[in-house]
């Protein structure tokens, strides 16, 4: 997979400017840029509005930068996977339910990941600032919790698929009568 197909359209990624510029006047209390707003996202492509809408994404990003601790290239790299494992999870022409699934298993695969980094970093020798364990023991909760969640999302997209894959297609029975009539 390039990167050239994770790429948004261009005409995607302008009309999400245009919506952007109209936001920040929104934002700064300019109440017709609001109604120009709504009335513009109601115009929109769908794709356009679900990346505008994306807030899973946006929390992906938040992570991706927490773990990356202003490391640009980390940060971008982050982002770029995260990008790359939905759409090699979600796979070919994905139903909207293994979308969404596929989403969701990214996303907890990347807390996941953020909180062993974050537990990880503890047990680094010569660190000057080191939690009690209390908080360690927190941590692990939180840890385990969140690794929980992503095996149940990796199991439900696996369960989604083998349900779809035993469906039976649509069968139709049409009775002919042959008749002396």
């Amino acid at each position: 997979m390039t990167s050239r197909a994770l790429e948004l359209p261009k005409d995607v990624s302008e009309r999400l400017e245009e919506l952007e510029k109209l936001s920040e006047k929104a934002e700064s209390g300019d109440k017709e840029a609001r109604r120009e707003l709504r009335q513009a996202v109601k115009r929109s492509a769908p794709e356009v509005i679900a990346r505008a809408s994306d807030i899973a994404r946006t929390g992906q990003r938040v992570l991706a930068k927490t773990a990356a601790a202003n490391d640009p290239l980390i940060e971008e790299a982050l982002y770029a996977k995260l990008d790359t494992m939905k759409a090699e999870i979600a796979g070919e022409d994905p139903t909207p339910l293994e979308a969404l699934l596929s989403e969701r298993v990214v996303s907890c695969w990347m807390l996941t990941t953020l909180l062993e980094v974050q537990m990880a970093a503890q047990f680094v020798g010569g660190q000057t600032h080191r939690v009690g364990p209390v908080y360690l023991l927190q941590m692990a909760r939180l840890h385990e919790s969140a690794s929980r969640r992503y095996l149940a999302a990796i199991e439900k997209l696996a369960r989604v698929r083998k349900l779809q894959a035993n469906t039976p297609g649509i069968q139709f029975n049409t009775q002919i009568n042959l008749g002396d009539g």
